[in-house]
């Protein structure tokens, strides 16, 4: 980022785009001492626990732990790259953007117009299809038919802009008069090449669904087949630079407006629940009946980037898919998902192998709201299911019974919460709350995650901290909140081991060296702060503790840092002068080990003299206070 946009231009940016001025543009903001509290946007939360620093021009939240400037704010919000955040800001404030002349800022430009080329194409395609579905061809005809049979209504059908695609070669003709270039229409996954050639539509004589993001931009589309029976039911666009089917929610953007329009009557509590269904159909007919909070995942794969999303609406999930096996199987997984995403998660079963299309036609409102309301908790819902698949009267059943029971509450993270779970597993095998707590503690289980969990798992990975790196993290986050006891210590020459800790370091340095004070603002204008190392997310979220003479824990933990150094270099001194083919060599690097063994040896005095003060002064705070304490007393 440093190379695409100078870090002085960002810095006068920010100066001029005051983070409590923005933020609460989006969010309603209560001063709290020196800092601002509110309600976070980006995880549901009815305990406000956002927190946003004018002194340090920064945000952090304590639920959900996103943190950043605002820059980071904007560009998390709104959905938008760097450079479009940025933009964004500069357009407020009347700042011009700088000239385009680096090379890294023309690729993005160029990325930035293709990406607006595709999402055009795809809004084109949008509208073509919607024309299609209500002129007079035979495949309208079809379509139309179809929609009247699912009783869906015209509102429903405009509200989801339902459209068809009427054969493969109109389409591909449309985009091309409405000037789209050939690559940009294959790029946005509408059209392929056919066999002689030229461009096909990818979904062509099928009933046609837009899949919209939160933001009200087409992405991508679901087709479903009409007539013949030999390919595919339903077709979704491939992967494309906009489109990515493992993140997509069917009707997230009537999620996003449903918000938005509690917010505008000072609403902030969120959406009460969230009711997750398996396809489009199911969540337009959901919709037709009044259940606005209904949405799908495209396919029965729920992963951890979908949670990511909904928990930003509501931390209540329903989950009322299809009750075929295949829906059951499904219902069973996304639990295990939605749980270890942090969401309360409950289970309406629907009867007799019913979709919620079927179950709303044949029952009615009424009869939904009963079932909806009488939604069992997962992990209950789990244990009823295996109690359904067993025979509970024969031992050998009852004993399996038992055993799949204890694996699934034996995942759950606390002793108590699975305890909570045994008198239900007694009441269908009448076992004794003892034996089955006793079985469950002897019950070992391997954890298996998921690919979707494995990858969202690895950016997090716990770092293990010894008393240097707990160092180098006092040391960065003191200077990044410009504490005034790092002021006349000398840190010139520090290194750090980790990778994110080194960028946070030069950045600092950096910043000196024009006489800019470094913050954790300015670090998120020239490091990837994200994608850079657990180590830097903790240096933005330091929580400061009590310590009545931080100049004389700083001053120590720069020594621990310069210690580290002197023993590496002592170390591969040590390992050269092991590895000496000569006399000369071998007494070089000998001299070299006793001249750092002697820094050690000096270092280590003057770390000795600073415990020592430490511990006198505190000696001397403690006294003080017990005099205070027996004067108060005596008066």
């Amino acid at each position: 980022m440093a190379g695409v946009i100078k870090p002085e231009w960002l810095d006068e940016l920010k100066n001029r785009c005051d983070i409590v001025d923005v933020i609460s543009r989006y969010v309603p903001l209560k001063k709290n001492g020196r800092e601002y509290v509110g309600c976070c946007p980006f995880h549901h939360e009815k305990t406000p626990s956002f927190m946003v620093y004018s002194e340090t021009q920064s945000y952090h939240c304590f639920g959900c732990k996103e943190s950043g400037d605002v820059i980071q704010f904007v560009r998390k919000y709104d959905n938008l790259s760097f450079v479009d955040a940025v933009e964004n800001l500069a357009n407020s404030v009347n700042m011009p953007m700088p000239q385009k002349e680096d090379c890294n800022l023309a690729e993005i430009e160029k990325r930035k117009k293709t990406k607006e080329s595709i999402l055009a194409c795809l809004r084109e395609s949008a509208k073509f299809y919607v024309a299609c579905f209500r002129g007079k061809s035979g495949q309208a005809l079809v379509a139309r038919e179809y929609t009247d049979k699912r009783k869906l209504e015209n509102a429903t059908l405009v509200r989801f802009g339902v459209g068809c695609s009427p054969d493969y070669l109109s389409l591909p003709t449309h985009l091309a008069k409405a000037g789209f270039a050939p690559e940009i229409i294959e790029a946005s996954g509408m059209c392929t090449r056919g066999k002689n050639g030229e461009l096909i539509d990818f979904f062509a004589k099928r009933l046609m669904f837009p899949i919209i993001d939160k933001d009200g931009a087409v992405i991508g589309f679901s087709g479903r087949l009409l007539e013949s029976k030999e390919l595919a039911k339903y077709k979704n666009t491939p992967a494309t630079s906009v489109f990515n089917k493992s993140e997509v929610i069917f009707g997230i953007n009537l999620l996003k407006k449903l918000r938005e329009e509690k917010r505008e009557n000072n609403d902030y509590s969120g959406i009460d629940k969230i009711i997750i269904v398996e396809g489009q159909i199911d969540v337009m007919m959901m919709h037709q009946y009044g259940f606005t909070n209904t949405v799908a995942c495209l396919g029965t794969a729920f992963t951890p980037y979908h949670v990511r999303k909904l928990k930003q609406f509501s931390e209540n999930i329903i989950l009322l898919l299809d009750g075929d096996s295949a829906g059951q199987k499904a219902t069973m997984r996304s639990i295990d998902v939605l749980r270890k995403g942090g969401v309360n998660v409950t289970v309406a079963k629907l009867p007799d192998g019913l979709d919620p299309d079927e179950f709303l036609r044949k029952f009615g409102k009424e009869e939904m709201d009963n079932l909806l309301d009488n939604a069992v908790e997962g992990i209950k819902f789990k244990i009823y299911s295996l109690a359904e698949s067993f025979n509970l009267n024969e031992p050998s059943e009852c004993a399996h019974f038992i055993e799949e029971s204890l694996k699934v509450i034996k995942e759950l993270d606390s002793e108590s919460e699975q305890d909570s779970y045994l008198p239900i597993i007694h009441k269908f095998s009448s076992t004794p709350i003892e034996i089955l707590r006793s079985d469950l503690k002897k019950l070992k289980i391997e954890k298996k995650q998921s690919r979707d969990e494995v990858e969202e798992s690895e950016p997090v990975k716990e770092v293990k901290k010894d008393g240097y790196t707990l160092a180098d993290l006092f040391i960065l986050a003191s200077i990044l909140n410009h504490k005034s006891y790092t002021a006349n210590i000398d840190i010139e020459g520090l290194e750090f081991v980790d990778v994110g800790l080194q960028k946070c370091y030069s950045y600092i340095l950096e910043a000196y060296s024009k006489n800019i004070v470094p913050t954790v603002g300015g670090l998120y204008s020239v490091v990837d702060v994200e994608n850079s190392s657990p180590l830097l997310g903790e240096v933005v979220k330091y929580e400061f503790v009590p310590d009545p003479f931080p100049e004389l824990s700083f001053a120590s933990c720069v020594l621990r840092n310069r210690e580290r150094a002197l023993k590496r270099q002592k170390d591969e001194a040590q390992r050269k002068c092991a590895k000496a083919n000569d006399t000369l060599e071998r007494d070089i690097a000998m001299k070299t080990v006793i001249e750092l063994t002697k820094k050690l040896e000096e270092l280590k005095a003057k770390f000795e003299e600073y415990q020592t003060e430490y511990s006198v002064k505190r000696l001397s705070l403690s006294k003080q206070k017990l005099k205070k304490h027996k004067g108060n007393i005596n008066g």
